[in-house]
């Protein structure tokens, strides 16, 4: 019997991969899970930019008033001061995988879609992890502003880590640090893991008894005192080394971070590429290469919108 002659639906000009044409369909569900994971995004300043290597957002220090005196000259005396952040765009955030192509064809799940799914996740992850560490680096450091009281601030208190009313004593302390900071009051969000979390719903002494309420889209909680409660294992807990790699600064010590108070002015992200996906044909190796990326960098903007709770003990 003489051999059939298939036409190549999915092949490009007779030659290499005989999918190479079709379209994947896990593209859409790919951005879906990108966009679902990323719990820090809206609750960060964002800009994007289509060309550069940086961006710079502007810092105003506060102005004062006074009264008129009738016939008095308005000579636009005051001065006020500024300063700027730039943030950079770090190198690519990448995710890839391998699939071996046999192996493909003899599996009987989508096995393609499903690591597709998985490298989403793994860039959304990590970008609410660098957020957070970039919050919790907010939080420490001094204002930005000279002769200004913006600096971030660290409230410190080893009871927070299993005591859940000293955990609550330290939010309420975090917002008097806003309060006296002028930080606007909406907005405000508290990161905690999933233990604190936990103490925080069990504890009968919370007088705002909608904890329990919220966007569970998002896995915010309702609010103590003005602040929405995040929960969230992307918290850094460990000695993070600096990554020469990197044009930003993620690296600390967060080994007692327990916490990390907010608002949206805290922290930006700067983005020259949105999530892009790729999958090539290797026909030396007989896989296809999936491979997901980014362009983004980190920092932050006004240290006086952070403030972190940690388990180091109080001074």
């Amino acid at each position: 019997m003489a051999d059939y002659n298939y036409v190549e639906l999915g092949q490009a000009n007779l030659s290499g991969d005989t999918q190479a044409l079709f379209r994947d369909q896990f593209v859409p569900v790919l951005l879906t899970t990108f966009d679902g994971k990323r719990i820090m995004k809206d609750l960060v300043r964002n800009k994007t930019i289509t060309k550069g290597k940086s961006a710079s957002f502007p810092l105003f220090g506060t102005m004062g008033a006074k009264y008129y005196k009738r016939g008095e000259k308005i000579n636009g005396a005051q001065s006020i001061a500024k300063n700027e952040v730039t943030i950079n765009i770090d190198p690519y955030l990448i995710a890839d995988a391998i699939v071996y192509s046999l192996e493909e064809k003899m599996s009987e799940t989508q096995d393609r879609e499903i690591l597709a799914e998985e490298l989403a996740a793994a860039l959304a992850n990590k970008e609410d992890e660098t957020l957070l560490q970039v919050g919790v680096l907010a939080a420490r450091s001094k204002s930005l502003i000279a002769n200004e009281n913006r600096g971030g601030t660290v409230i410190k208190d080893a009871n927070m880590v299993s005591d859940s009313d000293a955990l609550v004593k330290g939010i309420y302390a975090a917002g008097v640090a806003f309060d006296e900071k002028n930080v606007a009051e909406e907005g405000r969000i508290l990161a905690v893991r999933p233990l604190q979390y936990s103490m925080l719903l069990q504890n009968n002494k919370i007088i705002d008894k909608n904890i329990g309420e919220g966007s569970f889209a998002k896995g915010i909680s309702g609010a103590i005192d003005n602040f929405k409660i995040l929960k969230t294992n992307h918290l850094p807990s460990t000695l993070i080394s600096a990554d020469e790699a990197v044009k930003n600064t993620y690296n600390g010590d967060f080994t007692n971070t327990l916490a990390l108070a907010f608002t949206r002015d805290a922290i930006a992200t700067v983005t020259l590429m949105g999530l892009k996906g790729e999958v090539s044909w290797n026909p030396e190796y007989l896989h296809h290469l999936l491979t997901f990326r980014i362009a983004q960098g980190h920092g932050f903007l006004r240290p006086e919108c952070a403030a972190e709770l940690s388990s180091e003990a109080g001074e």
